[in-house]
């Protein structure tokens, strides 16, 4: 044995080995065999030689352990617990085999576009099912140094935010310490305002209304913060939220609808080539 995995050693490290001119046995466990072809195509042509011999008798002792407790299972379990577990084997098969096809057979067929117009209707259609666990918000913050000379230009840009209001802060936004303008995104209102040490309700709740401007200072910092808009615990979702949700769920439809159709069309060809018969 030694002198086997010594040869099989010194095989898959100094050369490629190939299945076809060679292929020697490395261990036996009553009528089973594991060969050097065995153990190449689990851990690979070239091992190092520093953690060859270590990484192929483990290899060896995982196999050789697998074997006698399969074999000591076929041998202690009743013909009744075999027969149960041949079938579930068989079950467990023909699932992965048609799982795989089914996946590779939609993947050739389905529309992954889904248009905006298309999210759209289904969540105003669907609405009562997406109702948020949580408060959300979108807005946007400055923090300034209560020292800063430009603050009352800042405010007036902030809470209208047009286009050259925009310009505006972006070309002084060295001036500011953090600024988060992106509006667009829905946040937890323990997000937001944890920026501004107001991590939990009882801090921020009063802040918590829509098309609201107002400044929060301390000894250091100014923040100015405009709430754009506010959706509470158990209102609809704003769809930008969801939307992500909204086009899996739409895939998801059409998979299964074309598995159905899919299903139908394999029993009626099957029935029309006489492949399928079933009997009164």
């Amino acid at each position: 044995m030694r002198i086997a995995l010594l040869s099989f050693l010194t095989l898959i490290t100094t050369c490629r080995f190939d299945s076809t001119t060679s292929d020697t046995a490395v261990a036996r466990v009553n009528d089973q065999y594991l060969y050097t072809s065995d153990i190449v195509a689990s851990l690979g042509e070239k091992i190092s030689a520093a953690d060859s011999a270590s990484i192929v008798q483990n290899y060896i002792n995982t196999w050789a352990k697998e074997q006698l407790l399969l074999d000591k299972a076929v041998f202690n379990l009743n013909a009744a617990q075999q027969e149960d577990l041949e079938v579930l084997i068989r079950r467990y098969r023909n699932d992965l085999f048609i799982k795989t096809y089914q996946e590779e057979w939609l993947k050739a067929r389905v529309d992954t576009l889904v248009t905006d117009a298309e999210i759209e209707m289904y969540f105003q259609e669907n609405k009562q099912n997406f109702k948020l666990h949580q408060d959300l918000l979108r807005g946007r913050y400055i923090e300034l140094p209560v020292t800063n000379f430009n603050k009352a230009s800042i405010k007036k840009a902030l809470r209208r935010f047009k286009e050259d209001d925009k310009v505006y802060l972006d070309s002084i936004s060295l001036q500011f310490n953090v600024a988060f303008l992106n509006d667009s995104i829905w946040l937890r209102p323990q997000t937001f305002f944890g920026r501004m040490n107001r991590p939990t309700p009882d801090t921020y709740e009063r802040y918590l209304k829509s098309n609201r401007f107002f400044e929060i200072e301390d000894s250091l910092d100014l923040y100015l913060v405009f709430v754009e808009e506010v959706r509470r615990r158990n209102e609809s979702a704003p769809i930008s939220h969801v939307k992500s949700t909204l086009k899996q769920i739409m895939l998801n439809r059409r998979k299964l609808d074309m598995l159905r159709q899919f299903d139908r069309d394999i029993l009626d060809e099957a029935v029309k080539e006489n492949i399928f018969e079933q009997y009164e």
